[in-house]
């Protein structure tokens, strides 16, 4: 039996998806994920990233370890550490 198939930008709705329910009680922050999420939908992964990046930063989302490292291997991905380190998103991380 062959693994299933992934599409390319999984890993990262599957981190948005992650902080989103994380971040759930906190209503501001829905309308910013679903836009990170639109933007991987219609293949804007590289944009989706940086938005994120950008939201996290700007609503100061604490980020998890672990959802950290996804986006850093994501980032990898895209070419896009840039999108990661202009806005100082492992200040945020916690655990």
């Amino acid at each position: 039996m062959s693994p299933p198939i992934e599409f390319p930008d999984a890993l990262l709705r599957a981190t948005v998806v992650a902080i989103a329910r994380r971040t759930a009680e906190n209503p501001g922050l829905a309308g910013a994920l679903q836009s990170v999420l639109e933007l991987i939908d219609n293949d804007e992964a590289e944009l989706a990233l940086d938005h994120l990046a950008r939201s996290v930063k700007y609503h100061r989302i604490p980020v998890l370890r672990e959802e950290y490292d996804r986006l850093v291997a994501e980032a990898a991905r895209l070419d896009s550490e840039d999108s990661l380190s202009e806005t100082g998103l492992e200040r945020l991380v916690i655990g």
